[in-house]
């Protein structure tokens, strides 16, 4: 049977009685909203290609983990909704923030999909969640790519690029690029230990509740490639660069010190193989110090730049993944939930403050029901003892920026989201002055 492995089911533990650790998108598109019939069309026609939205859990009982049913479409009405969001609500961000706190019922396939009409405007959003367990985030804009078009009418889909996309960016090519830098990192050798290291408890992390907040920000593309020509790195270096911005304002906005101070954060890293890109669990960490404390731009996207370049190098995240596989083959079912539900709330708070993805989208547009899409905003869970994750898609010129807090003790992300966009802006402005980086 396929049996869900370690990460699938540490997914289901953390989460408890509390809100879906789930992941997904929130596509604002142009035009009036599709119909109830005209969704039920496209997910009969989309769902066949979709492998686990068409699946339920089945648990196995003490001695074996839940295991992935066949065939679950039938009661589609249920897996639906269509809500309305206005101004003097908070908008879609508030309603997004609503969703992501809305269950999923264990004995329905575990997604759900909402129509999100705005009532101070003619603009429309798709808010479609998938549970954690299912897929990361490649894998869900692998399995959710297939309602997305490259064109107003059916056709090559958004899946289609993400799977080229994933192959081009496999583990055995980051894994080489690494060992190729190995000689110019061992400098940073202590660094890395410190990465690594267990930290001292920190204000930014603790205990999750069961109310959210989420807020929506868009950067242009075009600020983040003149940073890079002029200052170097990649669009990974600049964004991290920008969070570490967010963050130094959002500790400011506390009143707490940022001088000397990092955050720890984990980055998210594909480990499939090049052999193909499946929608299920295959990610590794990437744990890298935020410099919060250093006070100049360019200094802090330089700092990040090393600190990124050092980790990849020494193999930190294929270490990372080889450690869960030897807890997948060793860790007897029966003790599995145990193990995932205690680690999965106690060590994120010894290593890391944060979590930070950064997905690479189309440059062109996709459309939705034969409406084109303008924005796609990922939506990242809160879990465990992380309190504040930020998830990052570029699309058709643009990173669009999704920011989730725990909505009682980070319900001021909007501060972080204002300070994210403004460190790219910064960085763009200071990098208008400089001298391309050699």
């Amino acid at each position: 049977m396929d049996r869900l492995h370690a990460l699938d089911t540490a997914w289901l533990a953390m989460e408890g009685d509390g809100p879906p650790i789930a992941i997904g998108t929130v596509a604002v598109a142009e035009g009036p909203p599709p119909s109830d019939g005209e969704i039920a069309d496209l997910l009969m026609e989309r769902l066949p290609d979709m492998g686990r939205l068409r699946e339920r859990l089945v648990h196995g009982g003490a001695l074996r983990r839940p295991s992935w049913s066949t065939d679950a479409t039938a009661a589609l009405a249920q897996q639906t909704h269509r809500v309305e969001c206005c101004a003097e609500h908070g908008g879609l961000d508030a309603m997004v923030s609503g969703i992501m706190e809305t269950r999923m019922p264990r004995d329905r396939p575990l997604w759900d999909l909402w129509v999100v009409q705005d009532a101070d405007s003619d603009r429309w959003a798709l808010v479609w969640r998938v549970h954690h367990s299912i897929a990361d985030g490649l894998g869900a804009l692998v399995l959710l790519g297939h309602a997305f078009d490259l064109q107003p009418g059916p056709g090559r889909t958004l899946a289609d690029l993400a799977v080229e996309s994933g192959r081009s960016s496999s583990a055995s090519r980051q894994l080489l690029a690494g060992l190729a830098a190995l000689p110019t990192a061992l400098p940073r050798l202590p660094d890395v230990v410190a990465a690594v290291l267990p930290k001292s408890p920190s204000p930014l992390s603790g205990p999750v509740g069961d109310r959210r907040r989420w807020v929506s920000v868009t950067v242009p593309l075009d600020e983040v490639a003149a940073v890079r020509a002029a200052l170097g790195g990649t669009v990974n270096d600049v964004v991290l660069a920008a969070v570490a911005a967010g963050f130094r304002r959002l500790l400011e906005h506390r009143g707490l010190p940022t001088r000397g101070r990092s955050v720890r954060n984990a980055v998210p890293v594909s480990v499939r193989p090049p052999a193909g890109v499946r929608s299920d669990n295959e990610v590794s960490l990437l744990l890298a110090r935020l410099p919060v404390g250093v006070d100049d731009p360019v200094e802090r996207l330089r700092q990040v730049r090393r600190e990124v370049a050092a980790m990849r190098a020494f193999g930190v995240p294929v270490a990372l993944v080889g450690l869960l596989g030897l807890v997948d083959r060793l860790v007897p079912a029966a003790a599995l939930e145990a193990v995932v539900r205690t680690a999965g709330r106690t060590v994120p708070a010894w290593y890391l403050d944060t979590l930070t993805t950064n997905v690479p989208g189309p440059r062109v547009p996709v459309y939705l029901a034969g409406r084109r899409v303008q924005a796609m905003f990922p939506i990242i869970p809160v879990a465990g003892r992380t309190r504040i994750t930020t998830g990052i898609f570029s699309y058709d010129g643009s990173l669009h920026i999704g920011v989730t807090g725990d909505g009682e003790q980070a319900a001021d992300v909007d501060v972080l989201a204002a300070g994210i966009r403004d460190g790219v802006a910064e960085l763009a402005s200071l990098a208008a002055s400089a001298a391309p980086a050699r």
